[in-house]
């Protein structure tokens, strides 16, 4: 008799422990995937494949970062172009030599593949990088006669991106070279 009523009370807490843990394997899956009741809800509203009702989610995915991928591609080709062709104006204004133009488009080059190397780098490590890089920046551009104003080329360089705020930036306001407009 004992063990009958002992398998009434072990039956239902077993039971609660299995839908407890399919509840909680639930929930981690969906913190992975966010969409995942949104498919799971649309497939059983609709009475379809969950996996089939995944895939539009994951086609859909995959072609919103490739539009983003291209937007951001094509806005850094913008940025680009507007940059030679504002460094290219002042040095046919007489504000820069062609000399000291071809030093900025080098630096430049090599500013972006430092910011490059950033990727996979701690905050702090990140900070420290570039600190160093505005202190060199800074050195250079006194080097080679160039206003700060006249370098800034996104990323290291930028106001609001650990740049120039404080550094002579036109953009903060601060000794502005003149500007041809």
């Amino acid at each position: 008799m004992n063990k009958k009523y002992f398998l009434y009370a072990i039956i239902p807490a077993v039971m609660l422990m299995a839908v407890g843990g399919a509840v909680l394997a639930d929930s981690k899956i969906n913190k992975i995937d966010p969409m995942a009741n949104i498919v799971n809800a649309i497939a059983q509203k609709f009475n379809l494949n969950v996996n089939d009702v995944q895939a539009v989610f994951d086609q859909q995915r995959t072609e919103m970062q490739a539009q983003r991928e291209q937007n951001r591609t094509q806005m850094q080709e913008e940025m680009n172009q507007k940059f030679t062709e504002r460094i290219n104006k002042l040095v046919s204004d007489g504000k820069l030599t062609q000399d000291q133009a071809n030093k900025i488009f080098a630096k430049k080059t090599e500013l972006e593949a430092q910011r490059a190397g950033l990727e996979g780098k701690t905050k702090e490590e990140i900070q420290s990088i570039m600190k160093a890089s505005m202190e060199s920046l800074k050195q250079w551009a006194q080097d080679n006669n160039i206003p700060l104003g006249y370098i800034q080329f996104g990323g290291l360089g930028m106001p609001g991106k650990g740049g120039m705020q404080g550094h002579g930036c036109p953009m903060m306001g601060e000794n502005q070279p003149e500007q041809a407009d």
